[in-house]
């Protein structure tokens, strides 16, 4: 990965400064350090479930008109186009226009402002986590054997079954909701 490449990253650095800070404002008192493990868990599982539905039923959206097509292309398709390219801050524009509305729900589900930052603070790590993986599994050539076979299972979505595996951090929603395919064979380095 090239130093510029990193740069992608900047976003990862703000976060876990912000992640220091709400935890030490907030806390763990009130809150036994399971139900802390429970929240964040949540958290990323909520992540999960985002990234599906978003990449599914949002980006892969068949578009009826001129402007939403155009939307989707920039948003998402041409990354298919073009995997190789980076889109720096992409997805931060979105989390900082949805982190206020899932903090609120979150504080509706639980009735305490305390729980709800750390379950926003689960749902960010999955987030991040899903952009480093993204950014590794298209620029890196993986070492371990789960990141080898995770960036198989990505790149047969980009190039041969876009119709399927629209997990990317996980195919266990793929598998849930039937859209997951085993990778059977390796995919030809590109």
């Amino acid at each position: 990965m090239s130093a510029t490449g990193w740069k992608q990253f900047t976003p990862f650095y703000i976060y876990i400064a912000v992640a220091v800070c709400l935890i030490s404002v907030i806390g763990g008192e009130g809150l036994s350090r399971t139900r802390i493990v429970l929240l964040l868990a949540s958290g990323i599982v909520t992540w999960m479930l985002i990234e599906y539905v978003l990449h599914r039923f949002i980006f892969h959206y068949d578009a009826r008109s001129q402007l939403g097509r155009r939307i989707l292309h920039r948003t998402h398709l041409a990354h298919h186009e073009n995997p190789g390219k980076t889109k720096p801050l992409s997805g931060l524009v979105l989390g900082l226009a949805i982190a206020p509305e899932i903090l609120v729900v979150a504080w509706g589900a639980t009735g305490s402002w305390r729980a709800a930052f750390y379950f926003l603070v689960g749902v960010a790590a999955g987030y991040f986590y899903y952009e480093w993986l993204h950014f590794y599994v298209h620029h890196a050539r993986p070492r371990l054997k789960l990141f080898r076979y995770l960036r198989t299972y990505h790149l047969l979505h980009h190039h041969q079954t876009t119709e399927l595996r629209f997990g990317v951090t996980s195919p266990l929603l793929d598998i849930i909701f039937k859209t997951f395919r085993p990778v059977s064979k390796p995919l030809l380095r590109r």
